[in-house]
C-alpha cells in the first residue's frame, strides 16, 4: 500500500498525543476538523522546509528551462522561468556538456514582469540550459529518513497549533534537530 499524505499527518499526529483523532481526506484538503486544518497550512510547508534543509537523492530532478520573453538585466544575457514545481534550484547546466570542458554556470533567481504578473526567474549568460532542481515527489517514493524529518517537523507544529503545549514542541523540535544532524550526515 502506497504512503500518503494523510499517513504522514496521522503518524505526526501520533506522536504529538492526546485526544486527537486521526485525519481523512486527501491532501491538500484534508478533513474540517482541528487537526486536518492545521494540516492544511502546515503540510505542504513542512515538507517544503525539510527538503530545502539538503538535497536528497530521491528529490533530484532536472528540466530544460523555458525563456521568459524579457529582455534580462546586465550583466546577464538570458532569463529563464523557474520551474513551478520547484522546491529549490540545485544548479544550472548547459544542455550539450563537454565532458572534457565542463563550463560551470552562473545564474541569480529574481523576479521580474511577466505577462503583467511579478514572477519568478532565473538569470543567466547561457543558452540553452538546464536546471537541476528539488521537486517534491509523491510521498511513496519518499526516502525514510526525509519522512522521519517530515514527520517530526510536523508533530512540533502541530503540538503548538493544536494544543499550545510548550514542553511537547520543544521536545518535538529537539528531536527534528537530531534528525537533521542525521540526515546531513548520510548525506555526506
Amino acid at each position: 500500500m502506497a504512503v500518503t499524505a494523510t499517513d504522514i499527518v496521522n503518524q505526526a499526529l501520533q506522536l504529538v498525543g492526546g485526544d486527537i483523532q486521526p485525519v481523512t481526506g486527501v491532501s491538500p484538503s484534508f478533513d474540517d476538523s482541528d487537526a486536518g486544518l492545521a494540516a492544511q497550512r502546515l503540510y505542504v510547508p513542512a515538507v517544503s522546509t525539510v527538503a530545502r534543509s539538503f538535497g536528497f537523492d530521491f528529490s533530484r530532478n532536472a528540466v530544460q528551462l523555458q525563456p521568459s520573453g524579457n529582455t534580462p538585466p546586465a550583466p546577464w544575457a538570458f532569463e529563464y522561468l523557474y520551474p513551478p514545481i520547484s522546491i529549490e534550484i540545485r544548479q544550472l547546466m548547459p544542455t550539450a556538456i563537454d565532458p572534457n570542458d565542463p563550463i560551470p554556470v552562473d545564474w541569480v533567481t529574481d523576479n521580474n514582469i511577466v505577462n503583467g504578473r511579478s514572477t519568478k526567474v532565473i538569470q543567466t549568460n547561457f543558452s540553452p540550459v538546464m536546471a537541476v532542481y528539488t521537486n517534491q515527489p509523491p510521498e511513496s517514493l519518499w526516502d525514510p529518513l526525509f519522512r522521519e524529518a517530515v514527520v517530526r517537523l510536523l508533530a512540533n507544529e502541530f503540538s503548538m497549533a493544536l494544543d499550545g503545549k510548550p514542553d511537547i514542541a520543544n521536545m518535538s523540535l529537539e528531536q527534528y534537530t537530531d534528525f537533521m544532524q542525521v540526515a546531513v550526515t548520510r548525506q555526506d
